[in-house]
């Protein structure tokens, strides 16, 4: 089916659908070993939905404008096979039309599928693509080693969704929980050697492209929660990292994620330049406030010893501001942070104003070159369709991180109807 048209299938199923209500999620503090997720739906055993979306991208002064329309599916199946056994499926379709070069590709991504066994209560088993998230951050995850390349689409740069909708790892992985505690261990090999950008490739070659390890644990101490991980395989140099959240009061959830190894710079590996690893040191640092009106603040400091600080990111901007782009594509690819410092502002804000309209938006701000990135969604549910406006803004000065994006400035309106 051509995508527009496609597109316009769905918006019409949204408007005979829009009279029937989505049960609305209740937020919550989170202190398990992640980042909070008070944006993320509750697990569900099965979902379904479509979404149709329209989007309008102004550019630099001269280049035309970007208009482009994207019809989706979304799949979700978390099911039990047999006693002690569990099978999990997630897939998402986006067919992509816009009128301006590069054309946009359809994509399809595999996020997770694979097999869970309870072999005992205090012992589980997983075979096949998993999400491997891990983290304590919200903007920036400098634990979470199996995020670079596992983006296949972009529909939101909100991070939660990003993690929600990256492609898992082919691994083999083993937990064992306790009270209070787990230890996990798992293997990911090497499958493919080179990424794909075919629409139904499984694109093993962007998440299984070496041999690599990652070993995790946990267990918590009162109020605090403490996580530490090593991870490391083939051409990976071995990376500690270690995790810590925790509630300072009844309202505010405070976090620090670290890692620390031997790497390239990001300019290096940005261009695919011969450099020698040297030891290199990421983290984030930041706290929740949850009112009790159901609006959560999080404010986040960001640091990256690999990525350029301004005199190196002014020198290779004035060298080459094709090359200043590439840097700003690979990071975006591995989800690197692009600039030594900087820091996150995110807010989200349920039944704003009125019950079932959600408010959401973040600012990205480089503390380098003094550039920023801001995110605004807005999110109406009734029960079973959801009306969303979303709106993004590149700003700074010419040559700067930010300022450097081509596209200044997008906006998108969304429908989605859950099936």
């Amino acid at each position: 089916m051509h995508p527009i048209t496609f597109a316009t299938w769905i918006a019409l199923a949204a408007a005979t659908a829009i009279a029937r209500a989505q049960p609305d999620d209740a937020a919550a503090l989170q202190l398990a070993d992640q980042a909070p997720t008070a944006t993320q739906e509750a697990p569900q055993k099965h979902r379904l939905y479509v979404e149709g979306a329209a989007l309008r991208g102004w550019f630099l002064a001269g280049a035309p404008e970007n208009n482009a329309v994207r019809g989706s599916v979304d799949l979700r199946i978390d099911a039990t096979l047999a006693p002690g056994w569990r099978g999990v499926l997630s897939d998402r379709l986006d067919l992509v039309r816009n009128d301006t070069e590069p054309k946009q590709r359809n994509v399809n991504a595999l996020r997770e599928a694979y097999v869970s066994w309870e072999a005992r209560p205090d012992l589980v088993l997983d075979m096949g693509r998993v999400n491997l998230r891990q983290g304590a951050a919200w903007g920036y995850n400098p634990t979470d080693f199996f995020r670079g390349g596992s983006l296949r689409s972009i529909v939101s740069p909100d991070p939660a969704r990003l993690r929600e909708n990256r492609l898992g790892t082919v691994v083999v992985q083993a937990q064992s929980l306790w009270s209070g505690g787990s230890f996990a261990a798992a293997l990911s090999p090497r499958l493919e050697s080179e990424p794909s950008d075919s629409t139904w490739s499984l694109d093993l070659g962007s998440t299984n492209a070496r041999n690599r390890w990652l070993l995790v644990g946990s267990h918590r101490l009162g109020a605090l929660q403490p996580q530490l991980l090593l991870h490391g395989g083939a051409d990976t140099p071995e990376q500690l990292g270690f995790n810590l959240s925790g509630l300072l009061n009844d309202a505010t959830v405070a976090y620090v994620e670290l890692a620390t190894g031997k790497d390239r710079s990001s300019i290096a590996r940005a261009l695919d330049r011969a450099e020698d690893t040297q030891w290199q040191q990421r983290a984030a640092l930041g706290f929740t406030y949850t009112t009790a009106f159901n609006l959560s603040l999080t404010a986040e400091a960001d640091y990256n010893s690999a990525a350029p600080d301004r005199a190196q990111w002014e020198a290779l901007h004035a060298g080459s501001p094709a090359d200043a782009l590439r840097l700003l594509q690979w990071s975006q690819d591995e989800q690197e942070l692009p600039v030594r410092r900087g820091a996150f502002f995110y807010a989200t804000w349920r039944d704003a104003l009125v019950r079932r309209l959600d408010l959401s938006g973040f600012v990205r701000y480089d503390a380098e070159t003094h550039s920023r990135v801001q995110w605004l969604e807005t999110r109406y549910h009734w029960d079973r369709a959801d009306l969303a406006l979303q709106w993004q803004l590149y700003s700074g000065d010419p040559g700067s991180v930010f300022g450097t994006v081509p596209q200044k400035r997008t906006v998108e309106v969304s429908v989605r109807v859950y099936f």
